[in-house]
């Protein structure tokens, strides 16, 4: 038998430990050589997706590159507009976005894949999670996911008696002038059209129903998030919202009166993702954060913090952070949407919910 040095046995003690606690143990790739000094800059989400990025992925990021995090934050919309406008010189090294956003992204030449050989989580990732393919070869992909969340139906318990089992409850004559509905730009837009169509017959292929529906809707309030309604919900003006099943787990932490439902045609499953900005210098360090990204024990974290569903399936939730959210629900009770479609058709749906639609809100 081969003798083992004292190094070699503490290394393998270590690892049994570590299996023993059930720690999810991340896969991992060298980190690429770098400057001193060098900078990743993320463009991303403010408030707490930064904070989650900077106590999950940072620091090991750092620990083992040398190199560290800088941030762009805003709205999602605001800092795809600035890659467009920086397509020449881009500032940012990887984006932050939906699925749809990413491939979006990819198709007008301000994003670029991402080298699979140098994503050691990528097997882990879920399958249903995978929605931005290559749109090169086998070797690439086009941006990894990170976080899944569930568009769904939140309400005031003490002011909504009788049971939100459907979207089409939404239509129902006591929700008009109290509702928060989602603005013609949100992410969900697309899908929300679906739906609609769906519920007055029509289908994707046939939308005019869904257009023609959604103007029968009194919204009280549009908007992206939920700190847009939040003050008409407590003052009342607002009962019932469509929302993030992660943004209404923060309300509800928060003590907020609100409950929400997956209705029952399902919820509508966005996947939000990290694609690699066209043209930096450093794009193997961008695929290291990716990498990160995807590791389970950082999964954990940002789920932790952020109220969404890990990506990873090696990851298997605490049960104190089962207990304050969602998680982005149960797979089968959230329907999965195609986003390369949407990102032709968004401009054209635009502007028909703010023509056809909106016009006959009066919605603030």
């Amino acid at each position: 038998m081969k003798k083992l040095s004292r190094r070699k046995v503490l290394a393998l003690l270590g690892t049994a430990v570590a299996g023993s606690a059930g720690v999810a143990v991340g896969r991992g790739v060298a980190a690429p050589a770098v400057q001193k000094g060098t900078v990743l800059t993320v463009s991303t989400w403010g408030g707490v997706t930064q904070d989650a990025i900077t106590a999950h992925a940072a620091p090991e990021f750092t620990r083992a590159s040398g190199a560290t995090l800088a941030f762009d934050i805003g709205a999602q919309g605001p800092r795809y507009s600035k890659l467009l406008a920086q397509r020449a010189s881009p500032a940012s090294d990887v984006f932050f976005g939906s699925d749809e956003s990413i491939i979006s992204g990819l198709k007008a030449g301000i994003l670029t894949p991402a080298r699979r050989k140098n994503l050691s989580n990528l097997g882990d990732v879920e399958n249903w999670a995978l929605t931005v393919p290559s749109p090169a070869d086998d070797d690439t992909i086009g941006g990894v996911p990170y976080g899944l969340i569930a568009y769904v139906i939140g309400y005031n318990p003490d002011k909504v008696k009788t049971p939100i089992t459907s979207w089409n409850d939404l239509w129902r004559p006591e929700f008009a002038g109290k509702m928060f509905f989602a603005s013609p730009f949100h992410s969900a837009m697309p899908e929300l059209v679906v739906v609609a169509a769906e519920l007055a017959g029509g289908s994707m292929k046939d939308i005019d129903p869904g257009f023609k529906k959604l103007a029968e809707l009194r919204p009280a309030k549009l908007g992206f998030t939920w700190t847009d309604w939040a003050a008409l919900y407590q003052s009342g003006d607002i009962i019932v919202a469509t929302e993030f099943d992660c943004y209404l787990d923060v309300m509800k932490n928060q003590n907020y009166p609100i409950q929400y439902v997956v209705p029952k045609e399902k919820g509508i499953a966005i996947i939000d993702g990290v694609g690699i900005v066209k043209g930096r210098p450093n794009q193997e360090l961008a695929e290291f954060f990716l990498d990160k990204i995807l590791n389970p024990e950082v999964q954990t974290g940002l789920s932790r913090d952020l109220y969404q569903g890990p990506i990873n399936a090696r990851v298997n939730l605490p049960a104190d952070v089962k207990a304050k959210c969602n998680c982005g629900a149960n797979i089968a009770d959230l329907r999965f949407f195609d986003p390369e479609p949407f990102v032709a058709l968004r401009p054209i749906w635009v502007e028909r919910m703010n023509t056809e639609v909106v016009a006959n809100w009066g919605a603030r």
